[in-house]
């Protein structure tokens, strides 16, 4: 197996586990929940759902482009193209900030932190 093989079936993997943890952590946003978190109002918590989409939202496009990237290493396509999909890549990682930083001064604002929330059993 050669090195870009390998590399390729790296990529692939990394992928994959960025997208099934989209996929678990999208479904524990419908447990996002008045309830759950009785200190935000509706609209702190319509703001608080739609920062946490947002970032697993863009979590899943970071995802995504883990596969053309591993199909251009495996290929052996030009450095172009795999210098060009980790450069998407981070671009998308960095656009992940913001809104992550949203959702800690949303939760500073109601007295609330991180670790509160997975207490709760969200994730963030």
């Amino acid at each position: 197996m050669t090195a870009e093989m390998t590399s390729g079936i790296l990529y692939l993997l990394v992928g994959a586990a960025i997208i099934y943890l989209f996929q678990q952590r999208r479904s524990q946003l419908a447990s996002l929940t008045p309830d759950k978190v009785p200190e935000l109002d509706e609209e702190g918590l319509a703001e608080l759902r739609l920062l946490v989409k947002t970032a697993y939202e863009r979590m899943l496009y970071m995802g995504v482009l883990f596969l053309p990237l591993a199909i251009s290493t495996m290929r052996g396509s030009s450095n172009v193209s795999r210098l060009f999909f980790l450069l998407l890549i981070g671009l998308l990682f960095l656009s992940n900030i913001p809104p992550r930083n949203k959702i800690i001064r949303l939760l500073e604002r109601y007295n609330l932190t991180v670790p509160d929330l997975q207490d709760r059993g969200i994730k963030v």
